[in-house]
């Protein structure tokens, strides 16, 4: 199918590995001219590189003036304004993934917003104008499935998740009629590199396959494999995200999207 990304501009945030890069990719496969984004030159150049991308942006989005200087760089490495925006930078800025609600510092909880909820907004706040002017965008923020069904432990970066997701319904709702669409991809369990290195130190094990990752981990029961019977990979989030990406996604807004093999047990 085609989804008549050729020639759209695109910046993806955390794109020089995971999910972004993976999005990143898929994207200039399907003809958008995409700018990397990372904080290390090194490895965003590498992907821009390898993918044919537009340029790289570096910089931390953490702060209104990195945010600014991500922002710059991604539309002159374009040559016009931003059309499509991936917000996929972020991740548990803290690591508390052991400590309960009542035990993360305040510090904490506002750098997980910070960097999950508020990186996505700096750049939103950024794009819309010159989307609104062209009355075309694509918004989508990638989000987790534990902002609609979070853990006992690491509720920081679950609640910066939840915050979002509102953000995004907020959005989506303030531009009625602009032709920009605003939705969020929530991804499950996914075998990103990090989560490949983790399980390789864990089990003492640095040539594991995927799959004996995935059955030792089980069995370990670091956690259960949702009803899809696999971990999720970061080009299902790609397929999702390049869909709504498209100008023949114009009808699909304010959404939330669960990419998460079955692993969340509620509605939306």
């Amino acid at each position: 199918m085609d989804l008549k990304l050729t020639g759209r501009r695109a910046l993806v945030t955390g794109s020089s590995s995971g999910i972004g890069e993976a999005v990143a990719r898929m994207l200039a496969r399907e003809g958008a001219a995409v700018v990397v984004h990372g904080r290390n030159r090194d490895r965003a150049g590498a992907v821009a590189t390898d993918i044919g991308a537009a340029g790289i942006a570096l910089g931390d989005l953490s702060t209104d003036e990195g945010a600014a200087a991500v922002h710059a760089a991604a539309v002159g490495a374009l040559g016009g304004n931003i059309e499509i925006l991936v917000n996929n930078a972020g991740g548990s800025s803290t690591g508390n993934t052991t400590k309960t609600p009542a035990e993360i510092a305040i510090a904490d909880w506002l750098s997980n917003y910070n960097a999950n909820a508020l990186s996505s907004v700096r750049l939103a706040q950024l794009a819309i104008p010159a989307m609104k002017d062209a009355a075309f965008g694509r918004i989508i923020n990638v989000s987790s499935a534990v902002a609609v069904q979070p853990n006992n432990l690491g509720s920081d970066y679950s609640a910066a998740k939840s915050a979002l997701n509102n953000f995004t319904v907020s959005l989506a709702g303030s531009l009625k009629g602009a032709g920009i669409t605003v939705n969020t991809v929530s991804p499950g369990i996914i075998m990103v590199d990090g989560l490949i290195r983790f399980a390789r130190s864990k089990f003492g094990d640095p040539n594991m396959s995927i799959e004996d990752i995935t059955a030792r981990l089980v069995a370990a029961k670091v956690f259960d494999l949702p009803p899809a019977g696999r971990l999720g990979t970061p080009e299902d989030l790609a397929i999702v995200i390049c869909t709504l990406a498209s100008p023949l996604s114009g009808f699909v807004t304010g959404a939330n999207y669960r990419v998460d093999g079955g692993q969340v047990r509620s509605l939306n």
